[in-house]
């Protein structure tokens, strides 16, 4: 590495830190001796960079300092090139705009060689987002760079509508939707709004009571794994090794209009990979393939490598288990509650409901003891006290119980088949906006709009 390049990656390595670092973590970066870090942040300084600190204290780069730039490589282009592609497809009209203006800017002081790259198609964004938008994208960002409050018209996935005033913490871009988190005056607590529900939109002049890092700050410690496609909050991806288990492949087996939602959402939870085979319910269920997978012909399952594993909550407790990275589940010890609910939920709510959806419940004290759950109103009351006044259903973390015990709740509020009890209400309020289940909800409208079981 040339003199001039190492220089140049020094001045990247101050701007990227806020807070002071040692001249040995500098160093051991750069991959020079401690002699040599002190030498070139003195060539910096005599340049006109300014450095504040010492040896033995640490080294802060003040804004303002810039270098003529230095040739990008092929990798560096490529990502630019790519990046403003997406940014132009997935944005709105200003973001998209300032895309190409940037990268014209670029190709304009590139050499001809390398701005043939920059123009290359060799790269292609595909097809995302394409959702209409009642309220424009640039009016939510600038909502969130003038740190203003925000009133939205808002309608939910029921088709109820309210006026909510909100503080605008960050705006999320995922694959198959947009998001807008902030804390609501309304719920007094952290939210999230999908872009393509709110209806109507001001900026009021009035400012949060708190600056909005530090709202960033406090909404980061209501997000609760890694696993939550965080990439879309501005928030670095775990980088710890995620082991054999991320190496297996994983397919899902499921059906948009079936007990699948619940797992989709848990494998959104994890963040693995995975691949969707989508059966329909008559003939593709039964096959000798299909029933070498689960012999009751039924969804979902999956398969994990060679493992296979059917039943929702059995599911849920495996990929909590195969991925312990992803911390949906408690450590060993601190399992009670857990477990208990897990399968509460999967052995008493959900044949409580089902019978109770038809009109029948165990009507004697006799049937009542035959029956593993009792009676439906039994199990509703029971339920109703394990949720009364909490987050989360087994601790102080979200865990794969949230999935499975808020899925019946949310699923048994929206169809009628438990009571609009205010503890039920309240727990799920607080599971529903989760951008691991809007991802997996808005997979699974898009499979059941397009009729992925049919065949081809």
């Amino acid at each position: 590495m040339s003199r001039t390049h190492r220089l140049f990656e020094l001045l990247q390595m101050l701007r990227r830190r806020r807070r002071p670092v040692s001249g040995a973590e500098l160093a051991g970066e750069a991959g020079v001796s401690l002699r040599t870090l002190y030498r070139d942040i003195a060539a910096l300084q005599a340049m006109g960079a300014e450095i504040d600190g010492e040896p033995g204290v640490g080294y802060v780069l003040r804004p303002g300092f810039l270098l003529p730039p230095l040739m990008f490589s092929e990798d560096e282009i490529e990502a630019l090139a790519l990046g403003a592609k997406w940014v132009a497809r997935r944005t709105d009209d200003g973001l998209s705009d300032a895309a190409r203006s940037a990268v014209a800017k670029i190709a304009a002081v590139l050499p001809a060689e390398r701005k043939s790259r920059l123009e290359d198609d060799a790269l292609i964004v595909g097809l995302g987002w394409e959702r209409p938008q009642y309220v424009e994208l640039k009016l939510l960002r600038r909502a969130l760079r003038e740190e203003r409050k925000l009133v939205i018209g808002y309608r939910d996935e029921r088709g109820a509508r309210t006026e909510r005033v909100i503080w605008p913490v960050a705006l999320g871009f995922f694959e198959s939707a947009r998001v807008l988190a902030g804390w609501c005056e309304l719920r007094g607590a952290f939210r999230h709004f999908r872009a393509d529900r709110i209806e109507t939109a001001h900026i009021l002049e009035a400012r949060p009571p708190r600056r909005r890092q530090t709202l960033v700050n406090e909404w980061r410690r209501t997000m609760l794994t890694e696993a939550d496609s965080v990439l879309a909050y501005s928030r670095s991806a775990s980088k710890k090794p995620k082991g054999k288990s991320m190496a297996k492949e994983l397919v899902f087996y499921t059906n948009p209009q079936s007990r699948g939602m619940i797992v989709h959402w848990m494998l959104e939870e994890i963040g693995a990979p995975y691949s969707i085979e989508v059966r329909d319910f008559g003939t593709a269920m039964k096959t000798s393939d299909y029933l070498a997978i689960n012999p009751m012909g039924k969804v979902p399952a999956i398969k994990h490598g060679d493992v296979v594993v059917t039943e929702t909550a059995a599911i849920c407790a495996y990929l909590a288990d195969a991925f312990p990275e992803a911390g949906l589940a408690p450590q060993p010890p601190a399992r009670s509650d857990y477990y208990r609910w897990l399968f509460f939920a999967a052995g008493c709510v959900e044949p409580a409901m089902s019978n109770h959806s038809v009109g029948w419940d165990p009507a004697t004290p006799e049937l009542r003891g035959r029956f593993g759950y009792g009676s439906y109103a039994a199990v509703m009351d029971t339920l109703a006290k394990a949720v009364a006044g909490r987050r989360y259903i087994a601790g102080d973390a979200f865990t794969a119980a949230d999935v499975y015990v808020g899925s019946m709740i949310g699923f048994g509020l929206r169809f009628g088949a438990i009571d609009k009890r205010p503890e039920f209400e309240g727990y799920w309020n607080g599971l529903e906006n989760r951008p691991a289940r809007l991802r997996a909800g808005a997979q699974v409208e898009k499979l059941a709009s397009k009729k992925a079981w049919a065949p081809a």
